[in-house]
């Protein structure tokens, strides 16, 4: 009897595990986005945000948010694009909070972030710097203004030599903000394309 109930609960034991391993995904969505003063309006959830949690629930996958330690962009339109100039002219690298305990868990990275003057922000470089995406398959997404994915391809893939960088997705922000029904279409358009 206390074999039999030994077996038993090594069983259940073994299942949990097994099933706890199917749920744990192995795509992460990584993004930097702002709330805040913008110059569509004072908003509760950044462009970026909203496609990254998009993704998210469509693959089921985990999602890490690239925070800055000092949030400095909470500044009206104008003013942030002047900070973001000055932070890429200087080659800084603001720092954010937390970081991805288990990156080598994940085979799929999607890489999301605002295009500020035809580049990733700062704060993505910083990222960069400090994750090894080599050996991956990495997808970048973008909301902007007019300048559409602006090279974040080509920026991937001469940063992670050995990553599979796939063609990414770029949409306008304020399309994203003011019509969710629109992203979540090409958001779902965009994933059907990567499985061709």
């Amino acid at each position: 009897m206390l074999k039999h109930l030994q077996a038993l609960i090594i069983t259940g034991v073994l299942s949990l595990f097994c099933i706890s391993q199917a749920i744990a995904s192995d795509t992460l969505v990584v993004y930097f986005s702002r709330s805040g003063n913008q110059f569509n309006g004072n908003i509760t959830e950044g462009n970026t945000a909203i496609v990254a949690k998009i993704i998210a629930k469509e693959l089921n996958a985990d999602t890490f948010e690239i925070k800055p330690k000092k949030n400095n962009y909470n500044l009206p339109y104008r003013e942030l694009t002047e900070l973001a100039r000055d932070e890429k002219e200087k080659g800084l690298r603001p720092e954010y909070i937390g970081e991805i305990e288990n990156l080598s868990s994940y085979s799929t990275v999607y890489i999301g972030s605002p295009v500020w003057w035809g580049d990733y922000p700062m704060i993505m470089y910083t990222f960069f710097e400090k994750n090894d995406l080599n050996g991956k398959t990495v997808i970048p997404f973008a909301t902007h203004e007019g300048s559409g994915l602006s090279s974040f391809d080509l920026i991937l893939k001469d940063k992670f030599k050995t990553a599979k960088v796939l063609p990414g997705l770029a949409l306008k922000g304020s399309q994203v903000q003011n019509d969710r029904s629109f992203a979540e279409t090409e958001v779902k358009k965009f994933m059907s394309s990567l499985e061709k």
